[in-house]
């Protein structure tokens, strides 16, 4: 509350009870002086990944401000009457109470204060063998419109395109978290660490808002700096990705039909014809190797977790749950090639976790071992941090790194990526046994950013509609094209 006070964006009644000790809850409530440690901003793992600091602010207009006060003010006046601890995404006094009167029940995270004091909060959802859609009317495929957002996740533009979170793409903590429960059948802690990433790469860290593309005047930006989605190029959009090209040769946002390719023809090699977990092993390092030998530019620091992480993601929630061993073209493709669920999908009967995903990423990494750093000048530099041995920690180290990064040096985007990291990444981190702080001072900065480099994201369109693909690349035919294909008995996939 105090760096909404300071840049003039809390309401005047909220701003002198603030100031006057008064509280924002309820009346004589006085501020609990508890708010986390606001770290070293130059420690190893804080570097800035991006100049947004440096970048001209356009002003807010006064709708703008109006819609920002209007969000805190319905977060920290809502009437007694109206709090139910029961539902899906509890306001912070839902979630104050709910904590007060059930503890932490369900892996609840604590309430949260400071500059997250307005964030709506995530709950754990059922999870199990579930037909998705199904035949839920409010969950049939749309085709985005013309002021839709759409992005580089594959994954997350099929939760758009089915009404799982906001069709607008504009979207928020709390639920791209319960989405990604909901629809894929992943824990509550993974989905909280995933959809408060993309609150960090790209997002309105006070309101929880961000979208699932570019920049947007749909979500605020209470901070003071431009917020560019999760498209903005360093942690969610990488180099070395599974659907996308590298940034460096231009389009790093349409679907790339010549990397979807390059996936089945190793499934086919080396997964026996499915997107299984060795098939993901040679595509990740390959991958690596050619961004790393072609891309002047190529980065692998602090984000080298996500090229393995969305390869993991791929592999294991992505099969249909009726066989969920068996990631084949059949339902995994469609998420990649038409951004829908396939017919007759269920979700997993098991769900997946933080703790199976820190280990994914640690086992495909150890797959070739490969040195972070960039290409910078024509040669690689290397970053200056120690890769543990055990595939859980080395997880763990990619976990935290992206958890330190913050995506603007301003000083208030800092203090909110700390409150963050201290708030939630260590919390949900916690649970699966990795404790970033034994990583914090592993030395080295997670990122580098040559000077002048462009690190906004583009047009953050993605797919728009079924089967699109980008205009660099030949047409597809066979199995990457979605046609009909023949498996042998073993389930070998064979182009038509």
């Amino acid at each position: 509350m105090s760096e909404l006070t300071k840049r003039g964006l809390a309401p005047e009644d909220m701003k002198r009870a603030y100031l006057a000790g008064e509280g924002l809850g309820e009346p004589n409530q006085k501020r609990q002086a508890n708010d986390p440690p606001i770290l070293d901003p130059l420690s190893g793992v804080l570097s800035g990944v991006g100049l947004g600091s440096l970048t001209p602010r356009s002003p807010r207009s006064e709708e703008h401000v109006r819609a920002i006060e209007e969000h805190f003010r319905s977060r920290f006046e809502e009437r007694d009457e109206d709090v139910n601890i029961d539902a899906p995404i509890l306001t912070p006094k839902a979630h104050k109470r709910h904590v007060e009167e059930r503890g932490l029940v369900g892996g609840l995270l604590a309430p949260l204060t400071g500059v997250l004091a307005g964030l709506d909060i995530p709950t754990p959802q059922e999870s199990g063998l579930k037909a998705i859609p199904g035949n839920d009317p409010n969950h049939q495929y749309q085709a985005p419109g013309p002021t839709d957002v759409r992005g580089d996740c594959p994954t997350l533009n099929t939760l758009a395109n089915h009404g799982y979170l906001s069709r607008t793409g504009v979207t928020s903590f709390a639920e791209a978290a319960n989405a990604i429960q909901t629809a894929y059948s992943m824990s509550f802690d993974i989905a909280v660490f995933l959809s408060a990433l993309g609150l960090l790469a790209g997002g309105d860290i006070p309101t929880g808002k961000y979208t699932i593309g570019g920049r947007d005047s749909r979500v605020p930006e209470t901070l003071g700096v431009p917020v560019y989605g999760i498209d903005r190029h360093g942690l969610f959009e990488i180099d070395a990705s599974v659907s996308r090209g590298d940034r460096y040769f231009g389009d790093n946002h349409s679907f790339n039909i010549s990397r979807w390719n390059k996936i089945v023809d190793d499934a086919n090699n080396y997964g026996d014809g499915l997107f299984n977990i060795e098939a993901m092993k040679h595509n990740a390092a390959d991958q690596v190797d050619a961004s790393r030998a072609n891309n002047p530019e190529f980065a692998f620091g602090g984000n080298f977790a996500v090229v393995y992480a969305t390869r993991a993601l791929l592999s294991r929630p992505l099969p249909n749950g009726t066989e969920p061993n068996v990631p084949d073209f059949k339902n995994v493709a469609s998420f990649y090639l038409n951004e829908t669920f396939p017919d007759g999908w269920f979700r997993i009967p098991h769900s997946y976790s933080l703790v199976d995903l820190l280990g994914d990423i640690g086992n495909l990494f150890l797959f070739k071992p490969q040195p972070l750093g960039r290409n910078y000048e024509g040669r690689f530099v290397p970053l200056n941090i120690s890769i543990p041995d055990a595939p859980a920690d080395i997880g763990c180290l990619g976990a935290t790194l992206l958890a330190s990064a913050a995506p603007d040096e301003a000083e208030p985007v800092v203090q909110a990526v700390n409150a963050l990291k201290d708030q939630i990444f260590s919390k949900v981190l916690g649970s699966a046994a990795c404790d970033i702080s034994q990583y914090e001072q592993n030395g080295g900065n997670p990122y580098y950013t040559a000077p002048g480099e462009n690190v906004n994201g583009g047009s953050g369109s993605g797919i728009t509609h079924k089967g699109e693909w980008d205009s660099q690349t030949v047409k597809p035919s066979g199995a990457s094209s979605g046609q009909p294909v023949k498996r042998s008995t073993k389930g070998r996939v064979f182009s038509a």
